[in-house]
């Protein structure tokens, strides 16, 4: 969510980056260049979440799965 905020920021105050091409092509009608630029947005952020996702699982092996309980 945080690099979805950054690109948000970008789009409403930056003079660079994804959000910012986002909103030239937005004023200029140019829908491809705007859902380019969306696709590219969701496929980053789809793909940090799953790196994201990935890590938390080897990091977190320690925990019990879902369902289980401790044992006492």
């Amino acid at each position: 969510l945080a690099f979805v905020g950054a690109v948000v920021g970008e789009y409403l105050g930056s003079s660079q980056g994804v959000g910012y091409l986002i909103l030239q092509a937005e004023g200029s009608f140019d829908i491809n260049t705007v859902m380019a630029g969306i696709l590219v947005l969701t496929a980053f952020a789809l793909a940090l979440d799953a790196a994201v996702g990935r890590i938390e699982k080897r990091l977190m092996k320690w925990q019990p799965k879902v369902g289980e309980t401790e044992k006492l």
